[in-house]
């Protein structure tokens, strides 16, 4: 059974005990991710303006678009490393025939 790390954290002002099996910089980094949107979203107008139950709803979907833009991103890189691990094929291929025509060259030159 994994152990779990329990940490203490500050979100909104506020000590929190977070507990997982991951180490203490993830989960650390986890908080810190929740803070940061949550203050970003405190600076807003339509934020402030909000009833109270609203609130964690508002921020639980702009971290979710944040992880879809993200997923997105990953995605198109993943996709542009593929055509470029494609294209370094074709080039090393074509590097090999090259290599192979001059030693044909090379070794009808020496007769």
């Amino acid at each position: 059974m994994e152990q779990k790390n329990s940490i203490q954290v500050v979100i909104g002002g506020k000590i929190l005990t977070m507990s997982g099996s991951e180490d203490e910089m993830h989960i650390q980094r986890v908080a810190a991710c929740v803070n940061r949107k949550l203050q970003e979203m405190e600076e807003t107008n339509v934020y402030r303006s909000l009833p109270t139950d609203l609130k964690p709803l508002l921020i639980e979907l702009n971290i979710a678009e944040d992880l879809i833009e993200a997923q997105d991103t990953i995605a198109m890189l993943e996709s542009d490393l593929k055509m470029k691990e494609n294209e370094l094929a074709e080039v090393k291929q074509r590097l090999v025939e090259t290599e192979m025509k001059l030693d044909r060259l090379e070794g009808r030159k020496k007769r």
